[in-house]
């Protein structure tokens, strides 16, 4: 036995050296052989300018003022480019990254994650897949755009208004909203392209396009200079603002997204480095590529999130999930509530099924992806509704959590890897407006930022221990200080933390929770909305005041 542990222990030790050694040697090929595609680009009249890689991080997310409800689990990877050649601040033009101190600096030149495209342009990205992990994707977004005079969105709800882009009135001179919308498909590790026999840690190379014209020049060139296999990651260019000399042009950005890789020492070598070579490809202005060959819009078009079965587990109809559910939470306020005063909100997804929804309404998609469903819940609508009315209202209808021992918040739902609707799921406590993750504490006193579906696993069984959804079944107290007698699986939310790196959720900043869940096995695609069975969101806060009014 001994000598067989020893030799798995010996196989992942070589597969992890090989993959540091092909991520250290993988630079030098670049620079030594793209000169001869980048040559020939430029012989037809491209400008072709170097960009940079980086990453969004939890460091880099204390260090800035918004963090937009990343996963805090893993960075984001992020392409970072030089502005075009012909490019101008008319309109008093100024890129989103100096909004946000998340330009990166080289040399004397500001490079943008988030860039505007003229007609014409192309980004090539070459390098190697993510090492072996759970997911991993390249997603792509119009980051930012800009609404003229008179526009004004279109929210359907209180809900939706509190993410909506501002109105501009017929008087102002407009205005930019960060949308951060999806505009396609990912290219993921089921939909890449390698000549190897798994999608991780392979070869590979990725062209950003807005248009085929120049997408298929681009790709000529690198399958003669054999870089590849050549994938895509498409851009409705005929409904995009395209251009770099106005200043009412879209911003669009890509997000790389690695999900649980399964040795430490390939995620040291892979976010320690700098595992891509980055190109921005460039046409002269005067010479765009002909309309008809601009991508149309994907809506409608992208790969369906639709199977006609609704959630359910081997042992476990989707019925019984719901009624677990609606059990679980029923004994969660018998355990907890004094006079109602507890509030109850459903978890609702950003979109139903792509960034699509929020530009046609003027909503902030926060960073959509087809892949998953970001399902969110909040006490901030109840909490708008009381400033509304101006009326006092229970404190169990705030967004804050204070350090009262009978303020919790309580998160019921179905664990959807255990049901096989997602290859993983997780819930986040971010505070508003910053949508920074807060460090959470669990019971054995590891800090860590997000729940992952194995360890909320079985939270259920010993409260429904009859019930044959139970096993499928989570419930989590989200509380300032959790009590050792707690029957729930408790995790304590600190207000501060000595490491100036590490985020907290302030007493008086309000909560928001998402839920997410990547890839429904089976659909390349992230589940669908309507056949999935979301959480739900308890907030307990006993009211001191007998006589105040309640609402």
């Amino acid at each position: 036995v001994a000598t067989v542990a020893q030799a798995a222990m010996i196989r992942q030790l070589m597969s992890a050296l090989s993959f540091v050694a092909c991520l250290l040697s993988v630079v030098p090929r670049l620079l030594a052989e793209d000169s001869l595609w980048i040559r020939s680009l430029k012989k037809e009249g491209y400008f072709v300018q170097e960009g940079r890689w980086g990453y969004f991080d939890t460091n880099t997310c204390a260090k800035a003022d918004t963090c937009y409800a990343i996963n805090p689990v893993t960075p984001y990877g992020l392409i970072y480019l030089p502005t075009h050649p012909n490019e101008t601040s008319a309109g008093n033009y100024s890129n989103s990254c100096h909004l946000h101190g998340l330009c990166m600096k080289v040399g004397d030149e500001y490079f943008n994650p988030g860039w505007r495209i003229a007609p014409g342009e192309a980004i090539v990205v070459i390098g190697r897949t993510p090492p072996e992990s759970t997911y991993w994707s390249f997603a792509p977004s119009l980051y930012s755009r800009f609404y003229h005079p008179g526009y004004k969105p279109q929210p359907r709800n209180i809900a939706e208004r509190i993410g909506a882009c501002p109105s501009f009135s017929e008087a102002s001179k407009g205005g930019r909203c960060e949308v951060f919308s999806a505009v396609n498909d990912p290219l993921n590790f089921q939909t890449v392209r390698v000549d190897a026999p798994s999608p991780f840690n392979a070869s590979f190379a990725m062209i950003l396009s807005w248009d085929a014209e120049v997408e298929s020049e681009v790709a000529q060139r690198l399958q003669n200079a054999r870089k590849g296999p050549v994938n895509y990651l498409r851009y409705p260019g005929a409904i995009s603002h395209l251009g770099v000399t106005k200043g009412d042009e879209d911003e669009f950005i890509s997000v790389m997204r690695v999900e649980d890789i399964a040795r430490p020492v390939e995620s040291k070598a892979f976010y320690g480095s700098t595992p891509y070579q980055v190109y921005r490809i460039s046409r002269p202005l005067d010479r765009p590529p002909a309309a008809r060959n601009l991508h149309a819009s994907f809506d409608g078009r992208m790969r369906t999130r639709w199977t006609g079965r609704t959630e359910s587990a081997p042992n476990a109809t989707t019925q019984q999930l719901q009624d677990g559910v609606q059990q679980l939470s029923n004994i969660v306020v018998k355990r907890n509530a004094h006079l109602r005063d507890y509030t109850v909100q459903n978890f609702q997804s950003f979109v139903n099924d792509s960034g699509y929804e929020c530009l046609a309404r003027g909503l902030r998609c926060q960073g959509d992806c087809r892949d998953t469903i970001y399902a969110k819940a909040t006490m901030l609508v109840e909490e708008t509704l009381c400033n509304m009315t101006h009326l006092p209202c229970k404190p169990s209808r705030r967004a804050e959590l204070t350090s009262e021992d009978s303020d919790a918040y309580f998160v019921v739902g179905v664990n959807h890897k255990m049901t096989q609707q997602s290859l993983y799921a997780s819930i986040t406590a971010y505070n508003y407006p910053k949508l920074a993750a807060g460090i959470l504490v669990k019971p054995d006193g590891h800090s860590q930022y997000t729940m992952m579906d194995d360890d909320f696993m079985g939270s259920a069984k010993s409260l429904l221990p009859d019930h044959p959804a139970a096993p499928y079944l989570y419930v989590v107290k989200f509380a300032r200080k959790c009590s050792t007698q707690d029957p729930f699986l408790c995790v304590e939310v600190p207000v501060l933390s000595q490491d100036p790196n590490m985020t907290t959720i302030a007493a008086d900043q309000p909560f928001v929770f998402i839920e997410r869940m990547y890839i429904h096995p089976g659909t390349k695609s992230g589940p669908a909305v309507a056949e999935t069975i979301l959480p739900v969101l308890l907030h307990f806060r006993r009211r001191f005041e007998e006589d105040e009014v309640v609402v």
